[in-house]
C-alpha cells in the first residue's frame, strides 16, 4: 500500500468521521428542545415529539434497507462516492430548512426527508470503512466513528441548549439548526474534494501481497443473504441491538426531561444537562478503549476476546446505567446536593464507559465474517435494529407518560431493564464469531486462488 493511498485513506475517514459527527450534533438538538420547542413551535405536543421521532426512525429503515441492499447495485452505474455526496447533501440541506418551520408539521416533514440521507451513511459509510482497514484496526477504527456519534450528540446538546435556553430565547433551536447547517457543508465539501472510493477485498489480510486487479463479482444474490442472517454471532448481536437502541433511542431523546424532573429545582434544566453531558461523557474513552482492546485480542490470535470484552463491558455498564437513573437526587441541602452530583456524574460516566466497548467490536465482528458484498447489508441490518428499538422505545414512553406524566420513572426502568436482558445475548458470537469468521477467511482465499488462476 503506497503512501499516497494512505494519506487519501485518511482524508477519507476524516470527512466520514466529521460527516457523523454533524448527524449526531442535529440529533442532539431536540431532546434539550423539547421544552422550547413545546411552547415556540405551533401544533406540538409530547405525543407528537415522539411520533416524530418513531416516524424519522421508520424513514431511515426504509432507507438503510434500500441503501443496504441497492447501493452495490447502484454502483455499477454511479460511484459509491456520488451517491454519498448526494446522500450526505440531503440530510445537511433538510436540517438547515428545519430552522424555517413555521409548525410542527412542516418540522416533521424536514425531519423527515433527512432521515432518507442519514439513513443512507450506515450501510455506505461503514461498509467503506470495512474496504479500507485490515481486521487488526477495525475495532479502533468504528470505535472513532461512535465517538464522532457520541461527541456530536453532546456538542448539539450544548449548543442547542445554550443558544435554545440560555442566549437566543424562541428562536434558539432554529439558530442551532442553521450553524449546523454551515458546519456540515465544510466535511461535505472536504469529501468531494478529497475522498475517495475504496477497493474491496484490497484490505483483507488473505489478499496481502497480491498486486493484481480484485475484478470479483460482488453480485448479492437472496441467496447470499439468507446465509448472513444464518450466521449466529450476527443474528445475536441483532437482537442484542434491538433491546439497546430501545433504551439508548428513548434515553437520548427523553433523558435530560427526566433528569430535569428528578432534580426539580431552580435551574434545574442546566443542572440536568451538564449532568448528562458529563455522564455521556464516558462513551468517548469507552467506544476507543473497546475497539483497541478488541483489536489487541485479535492481533495476538485471540479471536474470542471482541465478544468477552463486549459482553462484560456492556454488563457492567448497564448496571451502573439504571443505578444513575433510577435513583432519587438528594436535595435538602448543599451537601446532599453536591454529593449526588459527583455520585450521578461518576456512575453515569462508568455505565456510558463500559456500555460503548461494544460499538467498535460489532462493527468489526460484521465485517469479519461477512464477505465484503455483505457488509453494507450487515451495517444496514444494524441500524435497522436501533431504529426499530427506538421506534418502540419512543412510542412505548411517549404513550405512557401522554395522559399522566408521574408514569416517567417507570417508563425509564422499563426500557432499562428491557437492554439489561438483552446483554446476555452476547454469549452467542462467544461461541459461533470464530467458526464463521474462520469460513468467511476461508471463501476469500478461494477468491485469491480463483483471481491468481485467470
Amino acid at each position: 500500500m503506497d503512501e499516497l493511498y494512505k494519506i487519501k485513506r485518511k482524508k477519507t475517514f476524516s470527512s466520514l468521521f466529521y460527516l457523523y459527527f454533524m448527524i449526531y450534533f442535529f440529533f442532539g438538538i431536540l431532546p434539550v428542545n423539547i421544552d422550547n420547542i413545546l411552547l415556540y413551535l405551533p401544533r406540538t405536543t409530547t405525543f407528537g415529539v415522539g411520533f416524530l421521532q418513531a416516524s424519522t426512525l421508520i424513514v431511515g429503515i426504509i432507507s438503510i434497507l434500500f441503501f443496504g441492499y441497492y447501493t452495490d447495485k447502484i454502483t455499477m452505474k454511479y460511484s459509491r462516492k456520488k451517491i454519498f455526496i448526494l446522500t450526505n447533501f440531503l440530510w445537511i440541506l433538510s436540517y438547515g430548512l428545519a430552522s424555517l418551520s413555521i409548525d410542527y408539521y412542516f418540522y416533521l416533514i424536514f425531519n423527515i426527508i433527512s432521515a432518507i440521507g442519514t439513513g443512507a451513511f450506515l450501510p455506505i459509510g461503514f461498509s467503506m470503512i470495512g474496504d479500507f482497514y485490515p481486521p487488526e484496526e477495525r475495532g479502533k477504527k468504528f470505535g472513532a466513528m461512535n465517538f464522532a456519534l457520541i461527541l456530536g450528540s453532546g456538542m448539539g446538546i450544548i449548543g442547542g441548549g445554550l443558544l435554545g435556553s440560555y442566549i437566543a430565547g424562541s428562536l434558539g433551536w432554529r439558530l442551532t439548526y442553521i450553524v449546523g447547517f454551515g458546519l456540515g457543508t465544510i466535511p461535505l465539501i472536504f469529501y468531494i474534494t478529497q475522498g475517495i472510493d475504496p477497493e474491496r477485498g484490497r484490505a483483507e489480510p488473505e489478499f496481502k501481497g497480491f498486486e493484481g486487479e480484485i475484478n470479483y463479482n460482488y453480485k448479492i444474490t437472496f441467496k447470499s443473504l439468507t446465509e448472513l442472517f444464518r450466521k449466529k454471532s450476527i443474528a445475536a448481536i441483532l437482537l442484542y441491538v434491538l433491546f439497546s437502541g430501545l433504551a439508548t433511542s428513548t434515553l437520548g431523546i427523553w433523558g435530560i426531561f427526566y433528569i430535569t424532573s428528578k432534580i426539580g429545582t431552580t435551574n434545574a434544566e442546566l443542572a440536568a444537562t451538564t449532568i448528562y453531558l458529563l455522564a455521556g461523557a464516558g462513551a468517548l474513552p469507552g467506544t476507543i478503549i473497546g475497539g483497541k482492546i478488541g483489536d489487541l485480542y485479535l492481533s495476538k490470535g485471540k479471536i474470542k476476546g471482541r465478544a468477552i470484552i463486549s459482553f462484560i463491558g456492556i454488563t457492567l455498564g448497564v448496571v451502573f446505567t439504571i443505578i444513575f437513573y433510577i435513583t432519587p437526587f438528594f436535595k435538602v441541602n448543599i451537601i446532599q446536593i453536591v454529593f449526588s452530583w459527583i455520585f450521578f456524574i461518576l456512575i453515569g460516566f462508568f455505565g456510558y464507559m463500559f456500555a460503548s466497548f461494544s460499538v467498535g467490536n460489532q462493527f468489526a465482528i460484521y465485517a469479519e465474517v461477512c464477505l465484503p458484498e455483505l457488509r453494507s447489508s450487515a451495517n444496514a441490518m444494524n441500524g435497522l435494529m436501533v431504529n426499530i428499538g427506538g421506534i418502540i422505545g419512543n412510542l412505548l414512553l411517549s404513550s405512557l407518560i401522554e395522559n399522566n406524566l408521574s408514569l416517567l420513572p417507570f417508563a425509564i426502568s422499563l426500557v432499562l431493564l428491557i437492554w439489561l436482558a438483552g446483554t446476555f445475548l452476547w454469549i452467542i458470537p462467544y461461541f459461533y464469531y470464530p467458526k464463521e469468521s474462520k469460513m468467511c477467511s476461508d471463501i476469500l482465499i478461494k477468491r485469491r486462488q480463483e483471481l491468481e488462476d485467470k
